[in-house]
């Protein structure tokens, strides 16, 4: 669900701040537990929002995790917490993995030092509490002999512990010892030996075993946000194409992440090596270091799959990233491209795959055409969505029948009201009728900052379709040339075509000079020329109209 201003092949899921805020929050009464207080209804400083931390494999933890029946019972819970800060304080094993769920890798709870000056655990007040989808977030400050500590954690199964971590702590000194710990309005004193700040940044602990899906370890792995009209269930990291309804018309949402091999080429996607013979079907099993793999795939409520982006945002100057796959492109082909894109890009923003009901087979173009046009739609809802996320800076990838996606969208949002706007579009050999990108781009642009046309001669994909629609597509480099409009920078790649079956459909994403030309576009914002072998085209002394790969 990797992005955010991190290097894409990092986890998109960090710490960020203040997660919580579109819960609500549920006050319990009081109780007590001995010497334990909790729900006591006070709001100490070390409570307040600031200090809460949390990340986005955390937040992911709590979409997937099994439903609670109701809400942790607070004199248990106040219980567990003890116990718990108590056997991280003294190391002892059994105590934490008696207050959390089964799988809990206690050896990777920080050990926090500060906690041997704070001293044994005298109190718990419980604070604000949380439903996050199907997961319960506490906040808790702690007394303890020496000092009190402010936590956070996630509570399943009534009071087992599935992630936590201290986020401030104080330590008290000689004279706040002697005055008992207490100021006259009832507060700690404010003397203070040494603080702890777990800072904004600072990820929750949480137990890979028992959540493989929320923790990310492998810089290799490429996690993202989908969106897609296609009628399909994920289970277990599968998508299932529902062959009878194959494309649903309503938008759905989840989050993917995909490994990288270790031998990866830009602009490749490398794969086990598959036959069909007759009715024999064979292909040779995934091996992750040199192939493409899905290791994460999970469908998410839009609630939540607007949370989590909003919070990848915070990270990453509030941009994103889309990518429209074209004609002939099952669900998973779209995943590994956009995976791709995004590892040879390093692309540190947002990035969404919006997937639309492709049906992956070639015969099936008449078919795709109709899906193209009633994902329109649900591609207005996504970039509606993304800004009313936090998204600000949009940048579109539209490659081959996508571009049918995306610019009658634009075009319906340009003659709106609507605020999104579009940074850059890039659209890669678009299968759109030529007359017909000459009508719609022009429109579009009234929402988009800048646009770049990559189009060849020897794209025999499109060459196809202009034979079968008998008219020429955008795509295409005629022997007049190739569509050159307005505040366009149209780019000939048919020199550096060079793709498996000869079909150079791809060459965008396939072949390393465009991905360069791409990163230095979406990336660093330069304006052409940007790479010595594109040069203006016609050469001086004629005058120049489009740019063309040497």
């Amino acid at each position: 669900m990797t992005s955010t201003a991190l290097p894409a092949h990092e986890s998109i899921f960090v710490g960020v701040r203040d997660p919580f805020h579109t819960s609500a929050v549920q006050r319990r009464a009081p109780c007590r537990v001995g010497r334990l207080r909790s729900c006591s209804g006070r709001r100490r400083s070390l409570m307040k929002m600031s200090h809460v931390i949390a990340s986005l494999p955390f937040l992911i933890l709590f979409a997937f995790q099994p439903a609670a029946a109701t809400g942790p019972d607070q004199t248990a819970l106040a219980q567990s917490i003890s116990t718990f800060i108590e056997g991280v304080r003294t190391s002892d094993l059994a105590k934490v993995k008696s207050t959390t769920v089964q799988g809990y890798r206690a050896g990777d709870q920080p050990k926090y030092a500060i906690l041997s000056r704070l001293g044994q655990v005298t109190d718990v007040d419980l604070g604000d509490e949380r439903r996050f989808s199907q997961q319960t977030i506490v906040e808790a400050e702690v007394r303890h002999a020496s000092g009190a500590s402010s936590w956070t954690f996630s509570i399943q199964a009534g009071s087992r512990i599935v992630a936590a971590e201290m986020t401030s702590a104080s330590v008290y000194g000689a004279r706040a010892a002697a005055t008992s710990a207490k100021t006259t309005t009832g507060g700690p004193a404010r003397y203070h030996h040494r603080r702890y700040s777990g800072g904004y940044r600072r990820p929750v602990v949480l137990s890979c075993e028992s959540s493989p899906s929320s923790c990310n370890q492998d810089a290799r792995l490429v996690e993202f946000f989908y969106a897609t009209d296609r009628n399909i269930k994920i289970t277990n990291n599968v998508s299932t194409l529902d062959t009878n309804a194959p494309r649903s018309g309503i938008l759905t949402y989840g989050i993917a992440g995909v490994r990288i091999p270790e031998d990866h080429e830009p602009g490749k996607i490398e794969l086990p090596s598959e036959w069909h013979f007759l009715s024999f079907d064979y292909k040779a099993a995934t091996d992750e270091t040199k192939h493409f793999s899905i290791k994460r795939l999970a469908a998410t409520s839009y609630e939540d799959w607007k949370d989590l982006v909003k919070r990848q945002a915070d990270q990453s100057e509030n941009r994103a990233l889309i990518f429209v796959h074209g004609f002939n492109t099952g669900f998973e082909d779209a995943l590994y491209r956009n995976a791709q894109i995004v590892w040879d890009l390093q692309y540190q923003g947002v990035s969404v795959l919006f997937s639309w009901s492709s049906k992956g087979k070639v015969r099936d173009y008449g078919y795709d055409q109709d899906s193209a046009d009633i994902a329109q739609a649900e591609f207005v809802e996504l970039l509606t969505r993304l800004h009313e996320s936090g998204i600000e800076h949009i940048d579109i990838i539209a490659h081959s029948m996508g571009n049918r996606v995306v610019l009658p969208a634009l075009d319906q949002l340009a003659t709106g009201s609507s605020p999104v706007r579009v940074r850059q579009l890039v659209m890669a050999a678009p299968d759109v009728a030529r007359d017909k990108f000459m009508i719609q781009l022009p429109l579009a642009q009234k929402i988009v900052a800048g646009s770049t046309l990559y189009a060849s001669s020897a794209d025999k994909a499109l060459i196809a379709s202009a034979e079968l629609a008998d008219f020429p597509r955008a795509g295409m480099v005629s022997a007049n040339g190739p569509v050159l409009l307005p505040n366009l920078d149209t780019i000939d790649v048919t020199a550096i075509g060079d793709e498996i079956l000869g079909l150079n459909h791809t060459v965008f994403a396939t072949n390393r000079a465009v991905m360069d030309d791409l990163k230095l576009l979406l990336i660093n914002g330069m304006k052409l020329p940007r790479l010595a072998q594109v040069r203006k085209f016609p050469e001086p002394p004629q005058p120049s109209t489009y740019w063309k790969y040497k």
